[in-house]
């Protein structure tokens, strides 16, 4: 940081004045040097005004978004094969509003690598130019958990493996239109590298691209095991928080909250490990969790793992997870609480009847399982559901028998959970006291 200057001018200026110490402005009569102004008598260095930079289209090489302004984003910012971007501590990115083809978003594309680390001190943010957040701050004012929709977000691809149900090895991103290349995504390599993110806050996203198409807050595309992802935090996007398409990254230290949709999703057989999360549900929302298992034939045996968590409903309104379309991996040590829904797990069934491969077999076979969780204050700690009338009327208690074992509870109140010490300060769920 720079040091700042004081020069005692006031003194000189206000004995040769004639002045006392009873004058009500230390100020008055300062002559201050070019470049300074006169705080409480004293000439102080003044950082000049930057305006914006403005940003837009490809960025074909390696580039540094610095601290000392603030980076606008003007549509949809492409970082292409084999270019870095780097975004220094402290920094600011500000997307404008727009939907359609006019929204805003940073696309970090297969073969490219984004470096944004921030730290507790000087986290990196990701906001709307509606957003009255200044250099040096960690949080505006003007806007709430229940802003959203004014920009786009944050997708970053990768060449690692997912099951997509087109493409099989690789898929168009979801918020991308389907003729743009470098919106592709997934491979074979499960540990891509695609750079690392981490102390960074993404607010207030989601803008509509299409009809009932809008751009998560994170968006990771066949993200591989080789990037570095931790302390992040996305709130107020109008679609999911953070949604994983295959892939194989690990994510450390996550805070979601007062999404749109869901705050955690994961598809196409996502197969990395989500540790330590937070999960704030309010206002008009869907699922705490929403969870999908291989929609093709290829990469079908990774299982994702989410590992000590709070998933917390402040209006009782969503469900606490879904667990659907060939889920498999495991949750353990989440506590759930809030809710008057909590794990939904799906059973489907062909035209005669006969089960069709969906979650509940996999709950029921051992692939998907849920344990030492706690289901605060529950009724029901999970339920089987169907869009089929064939569901049998025994599928409630195998699921419960399947699960019996695993030393899920219903406390009437959360012993378990995420540790918040790591979203203290930085995040902006904590500096506006949203955190319980």
């Amino acid at each position: 940081m720079k040091s700042i200057k004081k020069f005692a001018f006031g003194i000189i200026a206000v004995a040769a004045l004639g002045l006392t110490s009873c004058d009500p402005d230390p100020c008055y009569g300062v002559t201050c040097p070019e470049g300074y102004a006169c705080e409480d008598g004293t000439c102080v260095e003044v950082n000049p005004t930057i305006d914006n930079e403005v940003v837009s289209g490809l960025i074909s090489a390696d580039v540094t978004w610095k601290a000392d302004r603030i980076y606008e984003l003007a549509g949809k910012v492409v970082v292409s094969n084999g270019a870095t971007l780097t975004i220094e501590p402290g920094a600011i990115i500000k997307g404008r509003t727009g939907t359609g083809t006019l929204a805003s978003a940073l696309i970090i594309a297969r073969g490219a690598k984004i470096n944004a680390c921030g730290t507790a001190d000087k986290p990196i943010i990701f906001t709307s130019v509606l957003d009255n957040i200044k250099l040096g701050e960690k949080a505006g004012t003007n806007l709430t958990e229940l802003d959203r929709e004014k920009w786009g977000g944050l997708l970053i691809l990768g060449n690692a493996p997912t099951s997509t149900g087109d493409g099989d090895k690789v898929g168009q991103i979801e918020g991308i239109p389907a003729d743009e290349p470098y919106g592709i995504y997934g491979g074979d390599n499960a540990t891509d590298n695609s750079g690392t993110l981490c102390y960074v806050s993404i607010r207030h996203g989601g803008a509509l691209i299409g009809e009932g198409n809008e751009i998560n807050g994170l968006t990771l595309g066949g993200v591989g095991s080789g990037t570095t992802i931790h302390h992040i935090e996305v709130v107020s996007n109008l679609d999911d928080g953070i949604e994983c398409f295959g892939g194989t990254v690990n994510i450390d230290h996550v805070i979601v909250a007062y999404q749109g949709d869901d705050a955690l999703d994961i598809d196409q057989n996502y197969s990395g490990t989500i540790t330590n999360f937070y999960i704030i549900h309010g206002g008009d929302t869907d699922e705490g969790m929403e969870i999908d298992g291989p929609e093709g034939s290829t990469y079908t045996t990774g299982k994702f793992k989410f590992i000590k968590g709070t998933v917390r409903s402040n209006d009782g309104k969503g469900s606490a997870a879904d667990l659907k379309s060939k889920a498999q991996g495991t949750i353990e040590n989440v506590a759930f609480v809030g809710y008057t829904t909590f794990a939904k797990v799906s059973a489907s069934f062909n035209t005669d009847c006969t089960d069709k491969k969906d979650a509940y077999l996999n709950a029921i076979g051992g692939d998907l399982v849920v344990k030492g969780c706690e289901f605060v204050a529950a009724t029901d700690m999970y339920r089987v559901y169907s869009s089929s009338a064939c569901l049998p009327t025994d599928y409630q208690a195998n699921l419960v028998n399947a699960w019996a074992a695993n030393g899920n509870t219903k406390p009437a109140a959360a012993t378990k959970g995420a540790d918040v010490t790591a979203f203290k300060s930085w995040s902006w769920t904590d500096i506006k006291g949203l955190i319980k």
